[in-house]
């Protein structure tokens, strides 16, 4: 049998049960995807930062809003542009990026402070084939650790004179991009070895079923938070009809 252990205080970042987040990570992935409104997807973006803010993580909650912003403003900008085939072309783009973009910022919603052992034990216990425990413990914990190597990797940079910004990318586009993406991708190899050997230390091959120290489990609480923004999701596509059909 398992050693299990409930602890008395739940941090805030941890509350919500992992198989709540990743429902809610497909959820707005679907949710942006299908939606052909931009009222819809103004009120999805309101929701994920939301989401940001329930857990307190103003930072990823502010560049979160920087980003949804910044698309909107080109989705407007890109109506006054008088060449037709321009306007498809950059609107096409836009819309992938808008709806693509939500994949990544939900995942980095839901790696922030994942415990990967909470995880794992919580997708054994829905038997999970072996196979996708393992690629999702490693996605989750691959994102966190890139983030914080692209960190160290600009702030190297910035001190031998070539900093990531707009003016460097610029200006020097060729040079500042071997610099920030060839560190990174060679940090990356050594990452994605790092954390195959974790997880064999940590015994992710092995047959026998692993054992958690904390009691996983869906509570009341898990399903509330969840039913609540799926209902204001599936509200948001309400609404959007009722006023299409109105002639709004």
């Amino acid at each position: 049998m398992g050693i299990e252990i409930e602890t008395k205080q739940e941090d805030i970042y941890t509350a919500l049960d992992p198989r709540m987040k990743l429902i809610l990570l497909i959820l707005f992935t679907t949710a942006t995807y299908i939606s052909r409104s931009t009222w819809v997807l103004l009120w999805d973006y309101l929701l994920i930062i939301g989401l940001y803010l329930v857990r307190h993580l103003w930072k990823g909650a502010w560049k979160t809003g920087i980003l949804f912003g910044s698309f909107l403003v080109l989705e407007l900008l890109i109506g006054y542009i008088p060449h037709e085939g321009t306007k498809a072309a950059l609107g096409l783009i836009i819309f992938f990026l808008e709806r693509t973009s939500i994949f990544f910022v939900m995942g980095n919603w839901m790696a922030t402070k994942l415990r990967i052992s909470d995880f794992v034990a919580a997708l054994q216990n829905m038997h999970f084939p072996k196979g996708v425990i393992i690629t999702l413990a490693v996605v989750f914990r691959y994102l966190p650790t890139v983030s914080d190597e692209f960190r160290s990797i600009k702030n190297t940079m910035k001190l031998r004179g070539i900093g990531l910004n707009f003016k460097n990318i610029i200006l020097h586009p060729i040079q500042t991009g071997e610099y920030a993406i060839v560190p990174l991708i060679i940090r990356s190899m050594k990452i994605a070895d790092e954390l195959a050997a974790s997880a064999m230390t940590r015994g992710l091959d092995l047959e026998t079923k692993r054992t958690s120290y904390r009691k996983i489990r869906l509570r009341v609480k898990d399903f509330m938070a969840a039913g609540i923004v799926i209902i204001a999701v599936a509200g948001g596509f309400v609404v959007d009809t009722i006023l299409r059909k109105g002639g709004v």
